[in-house]
């Protein structure tokens, strides 16, 4: 992994994945989100090359990011309201993230679909890693499972009873999630450097 990936990984983690409640329903909303945000800002960074408007790109960006994000929690409203009053301010944090800024102002000579194709999959990972990390969450923390439900209520299933989660539920708190943050990234970094090593080597 590249230091400044490593950087804004660890950017995105803790400004964003942290406070966030562990329930897998909040994570999930989060995620879509990053892959929505991620999908428009390639298509206008595409488009604003096109028609050679670099002096405002930024700020162009920015301002349709945040359209974008302000119609996704209206949109979560009308899904289910206490998704959108639970995640409160943290819903409007990546569209300011650097992880999602100043990924897709990299690499800006790329034609659309290979720009689609890497930056989407770069993101899928980041993605997916957060969808594992608010799942166990929400599975050792609190011993259920939520998702968007019926009537525009979240759906929780109970797994086992909170009295059994015992000593777990400590990564359903803030030092917890650091903690947990911190093992993801070091697997994350460790399982990257032995493919490059396979790579180098001839192996895949």
């Amino acid at each position: 992994m590249k230091r400044e990936s490593l950087y804004i990984s660890i950017a995105a983690y803790l400004a964003i994945l942290i406070p966030t409640p562990g329930r897998f329903v909040f994570g999930f909303a989060l995620m879509l989100e990053f892959l929505l945000l991620t999908f428009i800002g390639i298509l206008v960074n595409s488009l604003i090359k096109q028609i050679k408007i670099d002096e405002t790109k930024a700020l162009t960006l920015m301002m349709i990011l945040i359209a974008t994000t302000i119609l996704y929690r209206q949109i979560i409203v009308l899904l289910c309201p206490e998704v959108a009053l639970t995640l409160g301010f943290i819903i409007y944090l990546p569209p300011v993230s650097l992880y999602i800024v100043g990924y897709l102002f990299n690499n800006n000579d790329a034609s659309l679909p290979v720009s689609l194709k890497t930056k989407l999959l770069y993101v899928a990972k980041f993605v997916c890693s957060g969808l594992v990390f608010f799942l166990f969450r929400d599975i050792a923390g609190f011993g259920t499972f939520t998702f968007f439900g019926k009537k525009h209520m979240i759906y929780e299933k109970v797994l086992f009873s909170s009295d059994s989660v015992g000593i777990f539920s400590f990564f359903a708190t803030i030092p917890g999630a650091l903690m947990l943050s911190g093992v993801v990234l070091m697997f994350h970094i460790i399982l990257r450097n032995r493919f490059k090593t396979l790579e180098n080597a001839g192996v895949v």
